[in-house]
């Protein structure tokens, strides 16, 4: 938003015949942009969409510039982009996938153009070459992971064979209603939620009497659930990609990926902010300097192969106060 009255103000001063759109999804609050929440439809944002998606408006001629920071930088179609201005580290797949949404063909389009503020051409080429010609895994992705990790999912004992049928079943039923589906579902997450906030509550109250040993406890506890939700989107993710290739003929390991789909997203633990607001350390000054126009040969040189899905669920809460510490030093230096 703040970038949009920028370039607006200038454009404006220059008198240049330009049109500026603004992508993000959800509502901003910004007071130092405009005195209430606004979202990309609204009025004084992007006056000119009246009512419409921000594509079709920006196929306009009267556009020329669409500022985004996400939005759109994978899945958007639009042949008629032609050159782009990144002020943002991208990495590996995505890197790829932003910056070849200018690789459109559009009548008169003879030339793309890229200026990069931010990352080094070494690894935007590095990330290319990974999926230039032909993409390859360094090694092999054991299928029996899947079931590697359902027993571990079993054993934490948050919910019982009967519970995952009877979501499958509302999931695969045609008739099957959102309150059946919700009454299913619902609560095995209370369990959950309950569980935490109860360990949550034992923390507390084992640090405000001095008793390590029970709030090393709740502790415990507290990681327990978070790995246990973690491990699930790693099944997700696992039999998601799996499944293509092999034919598990396991009903009950279908049933699972449908229910734990359903559970992840209600188990809004702690709902506390995970991380520091990076976006709030700010430079007051900063220059410029051209660092020269660079050839990035993707036919010359070794390609990265892809890693496997190794180690999947395999994984442990990390010292959280030591990572933000280092990202907050990173950035500032």
């Amino acid at each position: 938003m703040r970038w949009q009255k920028a370039i607006r103000a200038y454009i404006t001063k220059q008198n240049y015949p330009l049109g500026v759109l603004v992508a993000f999804s959800g509502e901003v609050e910004d007071l130092e942009s405009y005195p209430a929440p606004v979202t990309e439809t609204s009025k004084n944002l992007n006056p000119g969409l009246k009512g419409r998606d921000i594509r079709d408006a920006f196929a306009e001629p009267n556009y020329h510039l669409l500022l985004v920071a996400n939005e759109f930088k994978t899945g958007f179609d639009q042949p008629l982009l032609c050159a782009m201005y990144v002020d943002k580290k991208l990495g590996g797949i995505q890197a790829v996938q932003t910056l070849s949404r200018l690789n459109r063909a559009y009548p008169g389009k003879d030339t793309t153009y890229i200026l990069d503020f931010v990352n080094d051409a070494g690894e935007v080429l590095k990330a290319f070459k990974t999926y230039y010609e032909t993409a390859e895994l360094e090694a092999t992705t054991d299928p029996e992971k899947v079931f590697d990790l359902r027993s571990k999912l079993d054993a934490a004992d948050w919910y019982d064979d009967f519970e995952v049928e009877l979501v499958a079943k509302v999931e695969l039923d045609p008739k099957g209603t959102q309150a059946q589906l919700q009454a299913a579902i619902a609560p095995v997450a209370d369990r959950l939620l309950k569980r935490y906030k109860a360990a949550q509550a034992a923390k507390a109250a084992a640090e405000a009497q001095k008793d390590e040993s029970a709030a090393q406890a709740a502790r415990d506890a507290l990681e327990a659930l978070i790995l246990f939700k973690g491990d699930m989107g790693a099944f997700i993710r696992l039999y998601a990609f799996l499944s293509q290739i092999f034919g598990y003929g396991n009903t009950d390991i279908e049933k699972r990926f449908m229910f734990y789909k359903r559970l992840i997203p209600l188990l809004e633990f702690g709902r506390e902010r995970d991380q520091v607001d990076l976006s709030k350390v700010t430079l007051t000054h900063h220059s410029l300097s051209n660092t020269g126009t660079l050839p990035l040969h993707l036919d010359q040189g070794d390609s990265q192969k892809l890693p496997p899905m190794n180690a999947t669920g395999s994984g442990s809460l990390q010292e959280k106060q030591k990572a933000l510490l280092e990202e907050i030093i990173q950035m500032v230096n």
